[in-house]
């Protein structure tokens, strides 16, 4: 029986990794600090309650562990000095007892796309981004998951610890997909000229390039990414990688928000945005290596957050 360490195990990846680790016979212990863990979880997973800074429960924490998954860490809009502090300083502290252990685990780090800058970006992107893309972040997060990886590299190299990393996506429950056309995350980088199609919240938004071009995002249902994230801390072969985790495919807003408009019933209104380009991720690596194969598609996010909708208004 294996034994697994997960930081961030109540967040949006963790509370869908966890059952797939029970499900496959690990022994699971969970950092414990802000978000207790789920109550039908209590007789399955060890909970230890304890920050990243603490030295000397980190190391207790990791008695026994053959494989740590560090998903812990902070994004906008927490504060620069606060994401420095648990995205950086919390991933040096735990390589750092890991450093100690006898039998060093595998160290499984959740990095970003946000290290390409994705979305909204420098500039265009002429090919899909591979794990052999730049990495040029605009945002502080990024930078912070940038020199993350730098960690797991000289720790790998220098201390001989087995690391994984995985530049993970935009990663959204089936209800955060639908917001996505409902609440409109773009709204404030539209032009000029199109300020205020987006001010009714019941309409469904259509972002586009600045040049009225059709806007094409990859992102990725938290289960599949729970897929991968498993097949990183299993499969030995993963060991001393880095994978792209990402959906099927990319998709166009144009093509899905016309879809979703029809099924609600209502408008959909297209808006010109600027800085955001078009980005495709490339996740053959990790089909490749890993076995990795996501299986929904942003239609079938849709409809899994369409039916939710329902039931929720009928239990009402």
């Amino acid at each position: 029986m294996k034994r697994a360490l997960i930081t961030g195990a109540s967040g949006r990846i963790g509370r869908h990794l966890i059952p797939s680790l029970l499900d496959h016979d690990y022994k699971v212990r969970a950092l414990v600090h802000r978000t207790a863990l789920p109550d039908n979880w209590a007789n399955e997973v060890e909970a230890v309650e304890t920050g990243l800074l603490d030295d000397e429960a980190l190391a207790a924490a990791l008695d026994g562990v053959d494989v740590v998954c560090h998903l812990a860490a902070l994004m906008p809009p927490a504060a620069e000095d606060d994401i420095f502090r648990v995205n950086l300083e919390g991933t040096y502290r735990l390589l750092q007892a890991i450093k100690c252990c006898r039998k060093k685990p595998r160290f499984v780090f959740a990095s970003s796309d946000a290290t390409y800058c994705t979305g909204w970006s420098r500039g265009p992107y002429t090919a899909p981004i591979d794990e052999n893309t730049e990495q040029r972040p605009m945002l502080f997060y990024g930078v912070s998951k940038v020199l993350g990886e730098r960690l797991c590299f000289h720790y790998q190299d220098i201390e001989k610890i087995p690391t994984v990393r995985l530049r993970l996506v935009w990663i959204l429950e089936a209800r955060e997909v639908l917001d996505l056309f409902i609440g409109a995350p773009y709204k404030e980088f539209l032009v000029a000229e199109d300020r205020g199609k987006w001010d009714d919240p019941c309409i469904v938004k259509v972002p586009l390039e600045e040049d009225g071009a059709p806007f094409s995002e990859h992102i990725c249902d938290v289960r599949d990414a729970a897929q991968g994230v498993f097949l990183a801390m299993d499969r030995e072969e993963a060991a001393g990688h880095v994978f792209n985790i990402a959906g099927p495919a990319s998709f166009t807003y144009s093509a899905a928000a016309p879809w979703l408009a029809a099924k609600l019933g209502v408008n959909a209104v297209a808006g010109r945005c600027s800085g955001i380009h078009s980005y495709t991720i490339c996740i053959a690596a990790a089909r490749t290596v890993l076995g990795y194969q996501p299986g929904r598609s942003v239609f079938d996010s849709l409809e899994d957050a369409l039916t939710l909708k329902t039931a929720s208004s009928i239990d009402r």
